[in-house]
């Protein structure tokens, strides 16, 4: 019972954690984090973009172009989102074309 009760106590009086973070420190390590997940797709998608087809070159220059946008305003979410679907269409466009793996 006392746990509960000093529990509480410290729950209640603490101050919150948001307080304590710099959002800009906060924003700066989010845009990291999402560019370590972009920027390794990108290289691997960039080398075979000559082997898109039209459709493929526009999807990959709007998944870009989000996840970059998405990185820079410090939304992880939608660039790791965008990096995922670029590293699928790389993918797509090594298996269709025999091209070897960008990596």
């Amino acid at each position: 019972m006392r746990f509960h009760i000093l529990a509480l106590v410290v729950f209640l009086f603490a101050p919150p954690l948001a307080r304590a973070c710099d959002p800009d420190e906060l924003n700066a390590h989010l845009t990291t984090v999402c560019r370590a997940a972009l920027d390794p797709a990108v290289a691997v998608i960039m080398p075979l973009r000559v082997h898109a087809s039209a459709e493929e070159d526009t999807a990959i220059g709007l998944a870009f172009a989000r996840a970059a946008e998405a990185c820079d305003t410090g939304d992880p979410a939608i660039g790791a989102a965008e990096a995922v679907r670029l590293a699928r269409l790389a993918g797509r466009i090594e298996a269709r074309t025999g091209a070897l793996p960008a990596l």
